[in-house]
């Protein structure tokens, strides 16, 4: 039986980590804990029938850091009470000894969860990595593959050059700045403007301030914000006051009424600016139709 237990105890330290490479070479082999000579040689005693002194040992190392160590020390401490008849703390040992092998089973399934998430980790970076190398790889054959231009040779892009091509905002846009325009209707400061273009023409006319002109500024950069960026982007050569013309344009203001916003009764200012933008915009062959647009009756 002892030759059996001995085996046990050898079994137990092979589970719990205990390398057995390089057997052969003492050195390499780590020296056994107090814990687990106390487990040996209380099962020497309780070989020998010497049970107190193993019920002893065994309490030694049920005491270790070592779960396993823990479970046999308890299996053993209620074999040994259940020799002697003593079947209460039989039973206490026997639960203890439940509660260590349900531990030992949590901790390897909580181990096993680990390994699996670092090996999905693993192979998430292996995907990733292979989707931009593969991406590399493509990107890299169609750079080498593209068409090359020799001197003096014009592509196809060149040769179309010279024909206006459609931009971003003619595909719904217009509409779009239309009704920025409504929301800007609905604002008190188009009420007030308005109340002003219902003047009579003239020299005594009202005019929009120096300080309202300000607010009425920032009003159209808010509200016409998307339109404004690509009038600059598209034309660069527009000036500030071009593009609040333009803006003021897509109301429906007469063009006294635009003039007071310049703060200004004389309409021929407004005649001089919508004719210099009429020069940027369609100078260069893209914009007549946005002129158009920005210019229709309203």
């Amino acid at each position: 039986m002892f030759a059996l237990l001995a085996a046990a105890v050898i079994g137990l330290l092979a589970a719990g980590g205990v390398s057995c490479v390089g057997a052969s070479n003492p050195a390499a082999v780590p020296p056994p804990t107090p814990d687990t000579l106390a487990l040996v040689e209380g099962l020497e005693l309780f070989e020998r029938g010497d049970y107190d002194l193993a019920r002893e040992q065994f309490r030694v190392s049920a005491l270790s850091e070592s779960t396993w160590i823990r479970a046999e020390s308890f299996l053993y401490l209620n074999a040994l009470e259940m020799e002697l008849g003593n079947y209460d703390a039989a039973g206490l040992h026997l639960n203890r000894y439940h509660a260590e092998t349900m531990r030992l089973m949590r901790d390897s399934a909580e181990r096993m969860a680990r390994q699996t998430a670092r090996l999905r980790r693993r192979q998430e970076t292996i995907v990733v990595v292979g989707i931009v190398f593969a991406a590399m790889v493509v990107g890299g054959g169609v750079w080498l593959g593209r068409p090359r231009r020799r001197v003096g040779q014009v592509d196809n892009a060149t040769a179309l050059s010279a024909v206006p091509a459609a931009t971003p905002w003619q595909e719904g846009s217009f509409a779009l700045w239309m009704a920025s325009a409504e929301s800007f209707k609905q604002t008190p400061l188009w009420d007030e403007i308005a109340e002003l273009a219902a003047q009579r023409p003239g020299r005594e006319a009202r005019v929009l301030t120096t300080a309202r002109q300000e607010v009425l500024d920032a009003e159209l950069a808010g509200t016409f914000a998307g339109f404004a960026e690509t009038l600059r982007a598209e034309w660069p050569a527009l000036t500030g006051g071009d593009v609040k013309l333009c803006c003021l344009s897509l109301l429906p203001l007469s063009p006294f009424g635009r003039a007071l916003c310049f703060g200004s009764v004389e309409t021929n200012i407004i005649k001089q600016r919508k004719h210099t933008i009429k020069k940027k915009l369609v100078g260069d062959g893209r914009g007549r139709e946005m002129f158009e647009f920005i210019f229709s009756p309203r």
